[in-house]
């Protein structure tokens, strides 16, 4: 695929040349406010084994056999003014599952999880402001380009997986984290074809996660990253998430916005993770993190913690978009 001008195509799309969708329309409109992470919040809740199905994980279980839980923080993201909710499905695929003996259970914990949020999100919703659901597609455990699984194998898993959360009635598909090309496009082929296989399209996202080098994992550099993910034609928002923090993705975000023919996203963590006492923590407090985005001029999506994600709501006014 050749690219279009950049300038030519952030102009299509404010201008409603791409998909149209609600949460895009939105988008377009003003800045779009993902939720944050959902382990840290499962962290302070303090789960025990029997919460999990006897296991000592995944977070995922925590679907099937404590869904309240799971309910309660959707609800919590919700009410400090977040605008979407992504699913507790980052690891909801076979070869993550497997783990823990669970890899039959793909189709039916995705749905699950999709229905939970959906349930959240249609309580909060009004027709003034609509609440939206992403299905949560991670990169899992093991990177093809290493040889730790095959191609046709993740991307059976990734089929299963997008075909749950459709079931369940999430509004968008979120590939995110991606480490590995190989492994982010069995994602969107899979997440693509399940579309189709269920007549139903919604906006894909796909998202890349940056080392503080500027690249993925395996070396990837930003252009060759939209050209390999961005590029496809059924990804809807290209994007970033995780990674180093705001100010560390700046340099990498304008090389991407240069390029990039699509919307970007960017979800950022709140700064690079630390273990303090036994816990993961982030280092930059709701203040921080929302002046760091304001001054950075980020707009198209954020996920942290509840309460950064709250106080990100409330300053987002007035935000100006990053395409």
């Amino acid at each position: 695929m050749q690219f279009r001008d950049a300038e030519a195509s952030h102009e299509a799309w404010r201008t409603g040349g791409f998909m149209e969708h609600p949460l895009l329309a939105l988008a377009r409109a003003r800045p779009v406010v993902f939720d944050g992470a959902m382990g840290t919040e499962i962290q302070r809740r303090r789960p025990a084994p029997a919460d999990f199905g006897g296991r000592e994980g995944p977070n995922e279980a925590l679907v099937l056999h404590r869904p309240e839980l799971v309910l309660d923080i959707h609800r919590a993201y919700l009410d400090a003014g977040c605008d979407v909710i992504e699913t507790d499905t980052f690891g909801a695929n076979a070869v993550v599952l497997a783990e823990y003996g669970l890899q039959g259970e793909v189709f039916d914990l995705n749905r699950e999880a999709a229905a939970l949020a959906r349930r959240a999100a249609d309580e909060f919703s009004t027709p003034s402001r609509p609440r939206f659901v992403s299905g949560s597609v991670g990169p899992g455990t093991r990177l093809p380009s290493l040889g730790q699984v095959e191609f046709r194998e993740l991307y059976e898993t990734y089929l299963e997986q997008a075909r749950g959360l459709l079931a369940g009635g999430v509004d968008c598909v979120q590939v995110e984290t991606c480490q590995d090309p190989l492994q982010g496009r069995a994602a969107v082929l899979a997440a693509a074809d399940a579309m189709r296989e269920a007549g139903r399209r919604v906006p894909l996202f796909c998202q890349v996660t940056f080392e503080p080098s500027g690249r993925l994992l395996l070396g990837t550099d930003p252009l060759a990253a939209v050209v390999s993910l961005a590029a496809h034609p059924e990804v809807d928002v290209f994007g970033m998430n995780c990674a180093t923090g705001p100010d560390s993705m700046v340099r990498v975000l304008r090389d991407i916005v240069a390029v990039c023919p699509k919307p970007i996203a960017v979800l950022p963590n709140a700064g690079l993770p630390e273990e303090r006492d036994g816990r993961l923590v982030y280092p930059l407090d709701p203040d921080e993190f929302a002046k760091a985005l304001r001054t950075r001029s980020w707009a198209a999506a954020v996920g942290q913690p509840r309460t950064t994600s709250g106080r990100f709501a409330r300053r987002s006014a007035g935000l100006p978009r990053v395409w």
